[in-house]
């Protein structure tokens, strides 16, 4: 249990013991600065409301309570608001659980509910790119910060290998193995296909990957077996992009649970399956040969064709199976994390989880606005058809891993995020990557210097450490500590990764200003010098596991 879940509960008991009252509302704040203390409670202005009495004398008797407990070393009241210090025998105790005990981090909030969060799920007709690295960076994040508030999390990434797209892809190769061959003079890309130069390189490596490819394919030209020509083409370009995207998020720190291919769900006559189930409740019509899902009666704004009249499944028909399917495997809570271009999806989505009969509060649909890459001032554009990529393996190579990833999350998710690629490579305190991990590293070099100086904190008797008297900047980075599992709870709570990283950048700014200010180590002081390395000892767990959440490296050297 966290400090401020600890508090909470403590005044909860207190206001039904002493005024019957069970439900009111308690915020629990960080006082302003000038104030001395470590938290400010206004749970008396509620109070009075319901008591028909004066605030300041509600907080006054709940202050008399709240002294009874050992915990706390002291309380004001401040116009009504209650301020609390706590015991500094009680902070040396949470210091001694967050250096001990490697859960401390983590919350039951989640009580074990299964998750599904699918995120990234690019079409396998390219490589990844900047926009797909926010998804990337934002959902893996986001599934780490619901693992720690105790969530059973299945990441998974749907791949997109069924229809007309991954059709023309396959075509555009076909075309470019013709070119590269001789086969033909000029390949004959499709109005639609694809143009980008990797479409070379993956018709170069098919016959380094395959002997005697086209002889085989000369062959089925003269028996005019074409389609076993596409089928071929488009399933070796597949597994080549999914390769490549798997070996480009692996060097991005994501790895997913599950990859999930659409074309199992035709295989599988899921789709059919979900479709029946549909026109039972009678919300499938046909019009003009063809089959529409009424999703009007469920809030969007026009019918969705689910079969063409060709006979052939629109995207939408595999979308109803998917999420029947997620639902089917027994998540309790599905999250889809979607690119800028997907605000349309949301009704539909919403649609069909009403239809199937499903709790539609058990759906979360995220929508990652647009990244502006940014070099030298001017944006980047981007076109996966006409080949003008930013890759992510690119910006990998660029800014590194850690500062991509940070710079993803570090923006609310409806926010536009431009991407300053000469910020995020500089070594200075303006690049937020770079002063936090140089937080990391400055703290690892107080150790180090404790080591020259033979200064082991874990030679001395927790117990003998001095806490006795405790410097304002010391409490700040104590009592912050303390309540990073509510900012973890608060960050899953919100879908919101940027909450989580705001809090590691504050909790840094306080570090750094401590550490220009404070010697930790000190020749003649060692009572001082002992409890300054069991806090920094406590800060240095507590960053590694604020670090491990984000996916960014914590760098002893700098």
């Amino acid at each position: 249990m966290y400090i401020i879940q600890l508090l909470n509960d403590l005044i909860k008991s207190i206001i039904k013991d002493k005024y019957g009252v069970e439900n009111c509302e308690i915020t629990i704040t960080k006082p302003p600065e000038d104030i001395n203390f470590d938290y400010a409670i206004n749970v008396a202005f509620g109070l009075s409301k319901i008591l028909k009495k004066n605030p300041v004398l509600i907080a006054n008797e709940l202050a008399d309570e709240l002294k009874k407990e050992n915990k706390i070393k002291e309380i004001n009241i401040e116009k009504g608001y209650i301020n609390i210090l706590l015991d500094n025998e009680f902070l040396k105790y949470e210091i001694f659980k967050i250096i001990n005990d490697k859960t401390y981090f983590k919350t039951n909030t989640g009580q074990n509910k299964k998750v599904n969060i699918e995120f990234v799920s690019a079409n396998p007709v390219g490589p990844l790119n900047v926009v797909n690295g926010r998804a990337a960076a934002f959902g893996d994040t986001l599934a780490n910060l619901l693992k720690y508030s105790g969530f059973d999390v299945h990441k998974e990434y749907y791949v997109n290998d069924f229809g007309r797209q991954v059709k023309l892809f396959g075509k555009s190769i076909e075309e470019r193995y013709y070119e590269l061959h001789k086969l033909k003079e000029k390949a004959e890309i499709p109005e639609d296909g694809y143009k980008g130069e990797y479409l070379i390189n993956i018709a170069k490596q098919i016959d380094l990957d395959r002997e005697n490819t086209l002889e085989e394919v000369k062959n089925a030209l003269e028996l005019k077996q074409l389609h076993d020509i596409e089928d071929f083409f488009k399933t070796y370009g597949i597994n080549y992009v999914l390769n490549w995207q798997k070996t480009t998020l692996e060097n991005f720190g994501v790895q997913f649970d599950e990859w999930f291919s659409e074309k199992s769900l035709y295989e599988n006559n899921e789709v059919e399956n979900v479709l029946n189930i549909l026109k039972e409740k009678n919300l499938i019509i046909e019009e003009d040969g063809a089959l529409w899902f009424d999703t009007t009666i469920f809030g969007d704004d026009k019918k969705r064709v689910v079969k063409k009249a060709d006979g052939e499944f629109t995207y939408f028909a595999g979308d109803i199976a998917y999420m029947n399917n997620k639902f089917k495997r027994g998540f309790d809570i599905i999250i889809n994390i979607l690119g800028p271009d997907h605000h349309g999806y949301i009704k539909r989505l919403e649609a069909i989880v009403k239809a199937l009969g499903y709790n539609e509060n058990c759906v979360k649909i995220i929508i990652l606005q647009q990244v502006n890459l940014l070099q030298k001032g001017e944006k980047l554009k981007m076109s996966k058809r006409e080949g003008r990529l930013v890759l992510l393996d690119e910006l990998i190579d660029t800014v590194g891993k850690d500062a991509a990833r940070y710079y993803f999350v570090m923006r609310n998710p409806n926010s536009h995020l431009d991407f300053d690629i000469e910020l995020a490579r500089e070594q200075s305190d303006k690049n937020p990557v770079y002063y936090i991990q140089y937080a990391y590293a400055r703290i690892c070099n107080i150790f180090n210097f404790a080591t020259e100086k033979h200064i082991f904190v874990e030679d001395y008797d927790f117990q003998e450490i001095d806490f006795s008297k405790l410097e304002k900047e010391e409490r700040r980075i104590i009592t912050f500590l303390l309540d990073l599992p509510a900012y973890i709870d608060e960050a899953a709570k919100k879908f919101s990764p940027s909450f989580f990283v705001q809090k590691i950048y504050e909790l840094v700014t306080i570090f750094h200003f401590f550490y220009n200010k404070y010697r930790v180590i000190s020749n003649d002081d060692k009572i001082t010098t002992l409890k300054r390395l069991l806090i920094m000892k406590a800060l240095r767990i507590s960053l590694y596991n604020c670090f491990k959440i984000i996916g960014i490296t914590p760098k002893e050297n700098m």
